[in-house]
């Protein structure tokens, strides 16, 4: 999962930028409830977690989560390349991921961060 882990790295990263300041400020109670979040990223290859905590703080492992806010699932090179990129230009027109959502503040946070992931 080598270069797909260092790009949910990087997008960690910037959550964290993006996240934290937001919730210090006007928008911290409607954040708040939102948080936490738990994503699964599955591949042919294998599985990523993102987990970003109430205070911000986003991190990724390797591994699925078993109870998890929505669930990303797409092949390998078409998921690394969208997060390296940050945008599907690159991706044939009607190739999406399979996006199931597990709760209604996944399917919320999924709407506001999708272009976060070039999705």
């Amino acid at each position: 999962m080598g270069d797909l882990h260092h790009q949910l790295e990087l997008l960690c990263e910037e959550l964290d930028l993006q996240l934290k300041p937001k919730l210090h400020g006007d928008m911290q109670a409607i954040i708040s409830e939102y948080l936490p979040q738990v994503w699964v990223f599955e591949t042919e290859i294998g599985a990523c977690t993102i987990f970003i905590a109430t205070d911000g703080n986003a991190r990724v492992w390797q591994g699925a989560e078993p109870d998890r806010d929505v669930t990303l699932r797409w092949r390998y090179d078409a998921l690394a390349k969208v997060l390296r990129l940050r945008g599907r230009s690159s991706i044939e027109p009607g190739d999406y991921p399979d996006v199931l959502v597990q709760t209604d503040k996944g399917r919320a946070a999924f709407k506001y961060l999708k272009r976060e992931f070039g999705l």
